[in-house]
């Protein structure tokens, strides 16, 4: 038997060189959320024959659901069309009662990002820095993009004290204009993992495909992705997360014991 199949943590290995059809160690997780916008809710943007637009979130097309299914993981999407860091802090999170503890989960992707680089394009919203940030008190964070997000993760550790937190930017056509924040937020997001214990970074920007032509006109429609896109962006993600798993196992050691109070001293936690 050769055991490098299961270990596969070659330290030359990049993040999406080995894809995973079963769901690999991401089976481990149990209970996973997402807090995203469209393409993380299986959005479909259709015209009719009026030329009117429709944007329709189908969550059992989502990617968040393809990833369920495979893993046999319970997942949540605290998601919707259009969400922002911002309306997700101010507004839908309480409205829709996502800070319950009743939800919480062993781990959550955020994939929070177009939506707010659109609102700083507008001049609506700051980027913002890390300080910007209470660490103590999510309460005194700015109102800024790095202000929220880091308010999004204290919150969900206040329901999940030992949560993973997947931080991900995902593979996007890139207009010049956006560069520039995108370029910002792959600086923020690996500082801001450095200050929560198990927290990481899933950059699919620089690790997942490039969006050209090509693979739009293959995966997807008008502005958003067809199922099959859904479903590829599904496998990538399962792989990025199997892959930071694979590459971190004595993070995972305990995963079964989030929850309880008993957990064992020898073993990170």
């Amino acid at each position: 038997m050769n055991m490098k199949e299961f270990y596969l943590d070659d330290p030359q290995e990049q993040p999406l060189d080995h894809f995973v059809a079963d769901g690999g160690y991401c089976g481990i997780l149990q209970s996973v959320a997402c807090v995203g916008a469209s393409l993380d809710s299986g959005e479909m943007e259709v015209f009719d024959e009026k030329g009117t637009r429709y944007c329709i979130d189908k969550y059992e097309y989502s990617w968040l659901s393809y990833f369920g299914r495979v893993t046999g993981n319970l997942v949540r999407h605290f998601t919707r069309g259009g969400m922002s860091t911002k309306e997700y802090v101010e507004e839908y999170a309480d409205w829709h009662g996502l800070w319950d503890r009743k939800l919480a989960c062993n781990a959550y992707v955020i994939t929070l990002s177009g939506n707010d680089i659109a609102l700083m394009l507008k001049g609506m919203l700051e980027f913002g820095s890390m300080e910007d940030i209470d660490f103590q008190d999510w309460r005194n964070n700015k109102k800024t993009f790095c202000g929220y997000y880091a308010t999004i993760l204290q919150r969900l550790r206040e329901i999940s004290p030992k949560c993973r937190l997947f931080l991900a930017l995902s593979f996007q056509k890139i207009p010049p204009e956006r560069l520039p924040y995108l370029q910002k937020m792959q600086e923020f997001l690996p500082q801001l993992a450095q200050k929560f214990q198990f927290a990481y970074v899933m950059d699919l920007i620089k690790n997942g495909p490039v969006v050209d032509e090509a693979f739009e006109k293959k995966f997807y429609m008008n502005g958003h992705m067809t199922p099959a896109g859904y479903l590829l962006k599904g496998r990538l993600f399962t792989s990025y997360i199997d892959y930071i798993i694979r590459h971190n196992l004595d993070d995972f050691t305990q995963i079964a014991m989030l929850g309880d109070d008993l957990h064992d001293a020898k073993y990170v936690w």
